[in-house]
């Protein structure tokens, strides 16, 4: 017997994850993503690639309260993953990962961290178990389930008191060809349409709400440590103004955001409302400077 290998180069959740990333710095960058036309490409409906992606978000996304629902939800899911085409899903993982070789540094490429790494690699295990018919350990298969449940009840528990839920988490959930990819886009768009110049504080806010929308508790670290230097910038620039309305709207603007420190889970309203305290902060200065 023997241990179960993991290839990131064929695991199709990790590689989706790692797309999306490329296309969030790209569109950030540049308006223009090639990383987009390789999702639509090899992503569309009509993909084995797919039908296993949707295998994969299956086990990331649906949430139980017990363990005994957990474990069947994963027997159900490897029974879908057994009636996949393998060989077409084969010729398609390596034209994908021949066209991202083609476009990007595959070793830079794959290197970039994913918050659920460990997940998606155990997913990816217990796929090769049941589709290779090889002879592997026990334990190791055993840990791999492991991994897939306690991640399967651990984030209901968190998550059964909450009556609302993110509204991009909710998108992306709906999207029919799975291209999470796209309401990142529509997100960075909408900001790009109301602020004309993004500011460098600005763009790294999209960069670690899109990256982390999965991970509450660095997106809330990297929010309240933005929030505390935001509001010291704002209280230093109304020490230099004398208007008395701006002073007011500046005091209601520093209010409203030192909220955001206290809540569970960083939503787009909260984003929303410090990109708006950013431009103020960033038209004060330039009225300032004149």
């Amino acid at each position: 017997m023997k241990k179960i290998k993991h290839s990131k180069f064929k695991n199709t959740g990790f590689i989706f994850e790692l797309l999306v990333r490329q296309v969030t710095s790209e569109i950030l960058a540049s308006n223009k993503s090639v990383a987009e036309a390789i999702l639509k490409e090899f992503f569309n409906s009509k993909k084995e690639l797919s039908k296993e992606l949707k295998l994969y978000q299956y086990l990331i996304n649906e949430k139980y309260n017990s363990e005994s629902k957990a474990e069947k939800f994963i027997d159900t899911i490897c029974e879908a993953r057994k009636r996949l085409d393998e060989k077409k899903l084969t010729k398609e993982k390596y034209n994908l990962i021949k066209e991202i070789k083609e476009t990007y540094n595959i070793d830079d490429f794959i290197k970039s961290p994913i918050s659920n790494y460990k997940t998606l690699a155990s997913i990816y295990k217990i796929f090769e178990v049941i589709t290779t018919g090889e002879q592997y350990e026990p334990t190791d298969i055993v840990n791999c389930r492991f991994t897939v449940t306690e991640s399967i009840i651990n984030t209901s528990i968190q998550n059964r008191d909450s009556k609302m839920k993110d509204a991009v988490m909710e998108e992306y959930k709906k999207q029919d060809e799975d291209l999470r990819a796209v309401s990142y886009k529509l997100l960075v768009e909408s900001f790009n349409k109301k602020y004309k110049n993004l500011t460098e504080n600005q763009k790294s806010l999209l960069r670690e709400y899109i990256n982390n929308i999965n991970n509450t508790g660095k997106l809330n670290e990297y929010v309240g440590k933005e929030i505390t230097s935001l509001i010291e910038n704002l209280k230093e620039v109304s020490n230099k103004i004398s208007d008395k309305v701006t002073k007011i709207k500046l005091s209601e603007t520093i209010s409203n955001i030192k909220k955001i420190k206290s809540v569970k889970k960083v939503k787009e309203e909260h984003l929303s409302a410090m990109m708006m305290s950013y431009e103020l902060l960033k038209e004060l200065k330039e009225t300032i400077n004149k």
